[in-house]
């Protein structure tokens, strides 16, 4: 008997970020997956987006243009009019790591879970990292990997949403969930997704940090391993975001080739 394929819907969010928008929607149409839907929020970008839109419209099933209240908003409008089985955010600046990546997931074996989940590579400016999924065991920690490399079934999280309240922490607080609730998550090892590090704010590395503790503490009490674990986290965002605020771009760079150095994916 034939596997038939399940059909994904990838959902793209987007605001003045025309090129790398157009990066994301080349890699997504690439794949050579049978059953795909694309799905595009944008935030009512004024930047040529919407030209770009235009360009790929015979490819996406469904667009809209208009402000939202954020990029968790915007996600769960996408969330809203996704039909496909599995759903998969990847955002503007952010891609697949080849054109067979669907394909190589989403097999028979990969069907009995809620969540599929992979490893990722980190793009930096100057190099690449290879970032190995954790186990869904270590979600106290925080987020085991990139939300980029992660499905999900989506009726499922469509009943749960993202908590669009939580600027920072969203995501996190929506995995964490379905993990309390008993949900299966399951591992591919394969790297899905290939994230663009620009997208990460620095500036806000501490708001994360403490809205991951909360959320957290929120579901029950933590060990003392736990909470020293968090205060060394913080406190090393701390130091992360006035190194990014001090440090001249060059020696930003140099360092994080440096400390990163056994990470280093050479091409």
């Amino acid at each position: 008997m034939n596997f038939i394929k399940p059909k994904i819907s990838v959902i793209t969010v987007t605001l003045n970020a025309v090129h790398d928008f157009q990066r994301t929607m080349e890699s997504i149409i690439s794949q050579d997956y049978p059953d795909l839907e694309i799905i595009v929020v944008d935030g009512g970008s004024t930047d040529g987006t919407q030209e770009v839109i235009g360009h790929f419209a015979d490819q996406i099933d469904y667009w809209v243009s208009e402000p939202d209240l954020g990029i968790f908003d915007a996600m769960n409008k996408g969330l809203a009019r996704a039909t496909g089985e599995w759903v998969n955010f990847m955002n503007a600046g952010d891609v697949f790591s080849n054109n067979h990546v669907l394909s190589t997931v989403f097999n028979k074996e990969s069907m009995d879970a809620a969540v599929i989940y992979g490893d990722s590579i980190a793009h930096y400016p100057a190099f690449k990292t290879w970032r190995k999924a954790l186990p869904p065991e270590d979600l106290w920690k925080g987020m085991i990997c990139c939300h980029q490399s992660m499905f999900f079934l989506t009726n499922l999280i469509r009943k749960v949403g993202y908590n669009a309240d939580l600027h920072f922490s969203a995501d996190y607080e929506m995995i964490l969930r379905l993990y309390i609730a008993g949900k299966k998550f399951r591992y591919i090892p394969e790297i899905i997704a290939v994230f663009d590090t620009r997208g990460i704010s620095n500036a806000k590395m501490v708001k994360s940090a403490r809205s991951n503790l909360e959320i957290l503490s929120s579901t029950r009490r933590l060990t003392k391993k736990e909470k020293r674990f968090h205060k060394r986290f913080i406190l090393q965002s701390k130091l992360t975001e006035w190194f990014y605020q001090f440090m001249p771009s060059t020696g930003i760079s140099k360092f994080l080739k440096w400390f990163y150095r056994n990470q280093i994916i050479h091409e």
